[in-house]
């Protein structure tokens, strides 16, 4: 994700407000995806110098500017990449070319978009907004499906886990017992006989069926609880993928080889060496004088780091010391991406309520 200055800048102010009046912040589904490194923030640079120089213009005379600025540098900076975007980056991309006119001050954060493509341009300014298939003014929608899509992949890791462990364990049996000796193997039958057996007659003689009639008002309320939350996670899912591609900014065409070493790097898990960059291009020569060519370009342009040697990444950190997010924002981020969902708790009770802004 790439932003301007007046969105972080709404985005921060709103995080450092609570709707009560009360002191403290309140977790964003912006902040939610981040700390699960569902998105990654990456700045033009210019973006940083105006947000820390004009936040207090941005206040309300409500607002604690030295909490917005604690969570500014703390809780977004701290996990974002800044980047020195060059001056030559997709100027020919007529998307660019219109905020080169209009405001320039806004040319980076256009360049870069279209530099890295499949991102999203968050963004205030209708410089960048007006633009087809640039900046995005429904910003919301996008952290919305941003933190319900890092919510949904947890599930999947979470549910896979028992699958894996069984897998896992299966075949690291297989293994002993291909190694192991005739004698073992004969015991290790038998004992596998004696279990099905014993199944057998555990569900023959009704054992298994009162243990199941037993177990299902707890398995009733276990769905009840959990059922609908659930299911609107992936309701939202389905509905956030409708987000994703009506606000992702396509790649430009026709890019140089930095824009495309941008690509690669921004889309890496971690710094790369100039040869794993080369592979993923696809020029002309072999792979050593592109390796060359790479590593050049990696060394010439300010847009890429060094981050240890021989590796390189897009951007650099801000400097910032990352903090963790308190405990009672998390329980009550987690209670507010819920709350219009209907449960039943074990008292008999339920509770309702309206979404809307609240994960905002």
């Amino acid at each position: 994700m790439i932003t301007d200055s007046g969105m972080l800048m709404g985005e921060v102010l709103r995080s450092s407000r609570r709707p009560d009046g009360s002191p403290g912040g309140r977790i964003t589904s912006l902040l939610g995806a981040l700390r699960h490194g569902g998105a990654v923030l990456y700045l033009p640079r210019h973006v940083v110098v105006e947000v820390e120089r004009d936040l207090p213009r941005r206040a309300r005379p409500t607002d604690d500017i030295g909490l917005a600025y604690g969570r500014l540098r703390a809780l977004y900076l701290s996990r974002a990449r800044v980047i020195d975007v060059p001056a030559g980056w997709a100027l020919d991309d007529p998307r660019v070319r219109i905020p080169a006119g209009r405001h320039p001050a806004d040319l980076p954060a256009a360049q870069l978009a279209v530099t890295i493509g499949g991102c999203f341009l968050l963004s205030e300014d209708r410089d960048l907004t007006d633009i087809p298939q640039l900046g995005v003014s429904a910003w919301l929608k996008v952290t919305h499906a941003t933190a319900n899509k890092t919510e949904v992949e947890a599930i999947y890791v979470t549910a896979s886990i028992p699958f894996n462990v069984v897998e896992a364990m299966a075949g690291a049996a297989c293994r002993r017992i291909a190694a192991a000796s005739t004698g073992t193997r004969w015991a290790l039958a038998g004992l596998a006989a004696i279990i099905v057996i014993g199944g057998i007659w555990w569900v023959r003689s009704g054992r298994a069926e009162t243990f199941f009639e037993r177990a299902q008002p707890v398995l009733k309320e276990l769905g009840q609880a959990y059922g609908p939350p659930l299911m609107e996670t992936l309701e939202r899912h389905t509905d956030g993928q409708v987000t994703f591609a009506r606000a992702v900014v396509p790649r430009a065409d026709g890019q140089s080889l930095g824009e495309r070493i941008a690509r690669v790097l921004a889309y890496a898990h971690e710094p790369l060496l100039a040869v794993d960059v080369a592979r993923e291009l696809d020029t002309p020569g072999n792979l050593r004088d592109r390796t060359q060519l790479v590593r050049a370009e990696l060394r010439g342009c300010e847009a890429f780091t060094e981050a240890s040697r021989g590796r390189w990444e897009l951007g650099r950190p801000s400097g910032h010391e990352a903090a963790r997010l308190p405990m009672d924002e998390v329980v009550d981020y987690w209670d507010r991406v819920h709350q219009d969902t209907r449960r039943t708790w074990p008292s008999g009770g339920n509770r309702s309520g309206g979404r809307a802004e609240n994960m905002a």
